[in-house]
């Protein structure tokens, strides 16, 4: 694979004023403004415009007129928005349409006199590069097999714990007119195809998305979110079959891709066939993250990504300077009780973002928490670690109050010892941030230490003037939910 590309910087760089990325892809062109790089880079602003500047590619190698004027016309709305807002630096990318037309160069001189930005023409290698980094930058140790499904072009690239073992691209996409015969000659072509048997396809691109959405909307799945939504393969053939044909069932299939989801679905399942996949996980992430995690120099593939993230989440959200650490010194010996995949890493993901809230109406505090973290954009999650954490942080401000409701994700997709360490975790951070109303020298005079049936605790001289009965009390109710009697260490 190639270096890192060249990039233009309008001035110097610097982690934490606004870049911006364009993607002129095959079927649409995508702006997304970043407020700051790092393992969290929160969009400012995100638009997306359905071009479709690679349709009829494949029949004269041409980029139309009118579909030309439609992405200037797109481009230049994008333009106004980049220098209002000053952005210190600027990303053009084009991908599949572009690099194939024999006219691209008539878009691409339009273009750049727009945007005052050179356009940066991936190559395939390059494509498939930025697209895998943008998946492994958080989920780095990844391995199976990475589909790119575009408008114009077919990224397949074999992953090993995160590394690029081999790739290609093929020249179809959902707005090809393949035949059935033409998009089994290109996969057969491809010889390394099969060393992906029995691994993972991760699915990305909008057409993966759509049948994750359908999958959704036909099963009631408890969570409406793609990233990391995992299907084993008859289920998937089961719903692009019924995609396919000249009377397909569209239901739970965004309206934008109406048109094209049958020759998205005869491509995805050619490929799930000819591959020997044994299950699909759609990805949530894009070519436009490999682009930002390629700028950060800082970048290590070593440093745990989710971690990462949420250090960058509670700087912003922490009321309490050098409270996260002892927090989780504090409660670091429950982690045993959690019953949950690495519960070490999860429990401190847990209590940097168990603050996330704090500035809501105290009756909402709970609700809204749940709801920011089933949403956050932090790719290396899996459903079930982030239904886990949003359980966490719902008891951590509601406690086991009965009167409040019980979220319907948590029941359909964690166990009942999971939901019971989640419970147990959040109601011991409902504790700790009271008791030392978030001043870190009070909550290090608390210590724990877990056995098969009891809790002990010490409180420190330094802490036993805010240890009153109240939080004693709240000590109590940890210990239950942690099914443990409570004693003071003699």
């Amino acid at each position: 694979m190639s270096s890192a590309l060249p990039f233009v910087a309008r001035t110097h760089v610097s982690k934490h004023e606004p870049i911006g990325v364009i993607d002129i892809g095959s079927n649409s062109i995508r702006m997304v403004i970043y407020r700051r790089y790092g393992r969290y880079p929160l969009p400012l602003f995100n638009e997306r415009v359905t071009v479709k500047l690679g349709e009829g590619l494949d029949q004269n190698e041409m980029l139309s007129p009118d579909k030309i004027a439609l992405a200037l016309s797109a481009l230049r709305r994008f333009s106004h928005i980049m220098n209002a807002m000053s952005l210190e630096r600027t990303i053009v990318v084009a991908t599949a349409a572009v690099r194939r037309a024999k006219n691209a160069a008539v878009f691409t001189t339009a273009a750049e006199e727009i945007i005052g930005v050179p356009i940066i023409v991936l190559s395939a290698q390059d494509e498939a590069r930025l697209v895998t980094l943008g998946l492994t930058a958080n989920m780095p140790h990844v391995s199976g097999l990475v589909a790119d499904l575009g408008g114009g072009s077919l990224e397949l690239v074999l992953v090993k714990e995160g590394q690029v073992q081999k790739s290609t691209s093929l020249n179809m996409g959902h707005l090809s007119t393949r035949t059935e015969s033409e998009i089994a000659t290109l996969l057969c072509a491809v010889d390394w195809l099969g060393d992906a048997a029995g691994a993972t396809l991760y699915g990305i691109g909008g057409s993966f998305r759509a049948l994750g959405s359908a999958y959704i909307k036909r099963s009631n799945y408890p969570l409406f979110l793609l990233h990391r939504l995992e299907l084993n393969v008859p289920t998937v053939l089961d719903i692009l079959t019924s995609l396919q044909g000249d009377e397909p069932d569209l239901q739970g299939i965004p309206a934008g891709r109406h048109d094209s989801i049958g020759m998205a679905a005869d491509i995805m399942a050619a490929l799930i066939r000819r591959s020997g996949v044994s299950q699909l996980a759609i990805s949530g992430t894009s070519i436009r993250d490999g682009v930002v995690a390629d700028m950060d120099t800082g970048f290590s593939p070593k440093k745990d990504s989710l971690l990462s993230a949420c250090k960058e989440i509670a700087n912003h959200s922490e009321r309490f300077n050098g409270l996260n650490d002892v927090l989780i010194d504090c409660l670091t010996p429950i982690a045993s009780l959690l019953h949950i995949p690495d519960p070490q890493r999860l429990l401190k993901a847990a209590c940097l973002l168990s603050d996330i809230s704090w500035n809501e109406p105290s009756e909402l505090r709970g609700a809204v928490a749940t709801d920011r973290i089933l949403a956050l954009p932090l790719f290396s999650l899996s459903h079930k670690e982030r239904a886990w954490l949003a359980k966490v942080v719902y008891h951590r401000y509601i406690g086991v109050k009965e009167n409040k409701p019980t979220l319907p994700v948590f029941n359909r997709l964690l166990t009942p010892a999971e939901s019971e360490g989640a419970l147990a975790l959040g109601v011991g951070l409902r504790f700790a941030l009271i008791y030392c109303a978030g001043i870190p020298e009070y909550l290090s005079a608390i210590q724990f230490k877990v056995t098969d049936e009891t809790i002990y605790y010490d409180v420190a001289a330094h802490g036993l003037p805010l240890f009153d009965e109240h939080s004693e009390r709240r000590l109590r109710v940890f210990a239950k939910a942690c099914n443990r009697t409570l004693k003071r260490l003699q």
